[in-house]
């Protein structure tokens, strides 16, 4: 008898037990797991739309802090810079709008540097180290593109009498990256290019520009009218422009001053005649759509028409969503939809509305 009871003791002994606080703890940690990860998927979005408006907000900052510098630049000249110098009978690159507010923005040494190169023209600069100075300022922070652009086409030739020489060199990861453009306008009708009301619909797949965009002049090449003349966009920058604020009859807090572009995406490495890459230093080639809007952009085209493939465009845009943020002649910044009404669009780009 002793013995079976022996002998049932060792079995059970040699039976295991189920461990149900085992069972327990691993049920309390799929629950832990599905807990976290539903808090997750509903605080990750939140966390986006914070960063983004973060960043909107930088974006928004560096807008005024351009805005200051030019508004004090028409103090001391009672207009504002061109939108780029070309000289008369000279290789066609100008200096961009941007260089001329440096003394503004805190960097007046800078400024100091380059102001002895003005007049010998951006080829005679090439290898100076103050053309490779980043300035925060003129980058929105929602912007992807490389720092430096990677390659791009700059005229060598010269013009003489409205005939181009059209001799390019390409410059690698020379020019620092920007992101924020002078306003142009658009060509309008009158001069051979859209009106108000004309459709945002490209007419080029390479480049999403129609008959309005900067490269376009609607007029034939004269010895009065040099190849590129941009005078006829009716914005607030143009090919040697001196629009002060009086000329502004739609009133400046009717007027678009400077606006943001995101950087074109391109396959592989930029391509030297890609449009829409940007830089604070010059317009590199004025014969071209991708040099002029290296400076400026226009009103032609529909905000944001390239996304969300970020194609080339001589327009404005950004990587923020739903529009992209402006800076107005009166200092104000907005961030204006893309379903803005065209006409309205375009009327706001151009300082009286080609009443002149």
């Amino acid at each position: 008898m002793q013995s079976n009871r022996s002998s049932n003791s060792e079995q059970n002994r040699a039976t295991p037990q189920p461990d149900v606080r085992r069972g327990w703890a691993i049920l309390d940690a799929v629950l832990v797991l599905v807990t976290l990860l539903l808090n997750l998927i509903i605080v990750l979005p939140s966390i986006q739309v914070a960063r983004d408006e973060s960043r909107k907000v930088q974006c928004q900052a560096n807008l005024k802090v351009i805005g200051s510098g030019l508004h004090q630049y028409h103090d001391l000249h009672n207009r504002l810079p061109p939108g780029f110098v070309l000289s008369e009978n000279g290789a066609y690159t100008g200096w961009s709008w941007s260089t001329k507010i440096l003394p503004h923005l805190g960097a007046a040494e800078l400024a100091a540097k380059l102001d002895g190169h003005y007049q010998h023209g951006l080829n005679a600069v090439k290898d100076h180290q103050e053309l490779r100075q980043v300035i925060a300022s003129f980058r929105c922070p929602t912007d992807s593109g490389t720092e430096y652009l990677e390659d791009v086409r700059v005229a060598s030739g010269a013009v003489t009498d409205g005939d181009v020489d059209p001799s390019t060199v390409n410059w690698q990861r020379t020019f620092p990256r920007s992101t924020y453009f002078g306003n142009a306008g658009f060509l309008h009708v009158r001069n051979g290019g859209i009106q108000y009301n004309t459709a945002g619909i490209p007419t080029s797949v390479a480049a999403l520009t129609n008959a309005g965009s900067l490269g376009h002049r609607g007029e034939p090449k004269t010895q009065a009218t040099q190849y590129c003349d941009q005078r006829h966009f009716g914005g607030c920058f143009a090919q040697n422009s001196r629009v002060g604020f009086i000329d502004v009859t739609d009133g400046t807090s009717n007027s678009l001053m400077v606006g943001e572009r995101y950087s074109p995406l391109v396959a592989s490495t930029e391509d030297a005649s890609t449009v829409g890459h940007g830089t604070w230093i010059a317009v590199p080639d004025c014969t071209t759509s991708a040099g002029l809007a290296m400076a400026m952009g226009d009103a032609a085209v529909r905000m944001n028409i390239g996304m969300p493939g970020r194609e080339p465009t001589t327009g404005f845009g950004s990587l923020h969503k739903d529009g992209a943020t402006f800076l107005l002649g009166d200092g104000s910044v907005r961030f204006l939809r893309e379903d803005i009404d065209l006409e309205i669009y375009r009327k706001l780009s151009t300082i009286c509305d080609f009443k002149r």
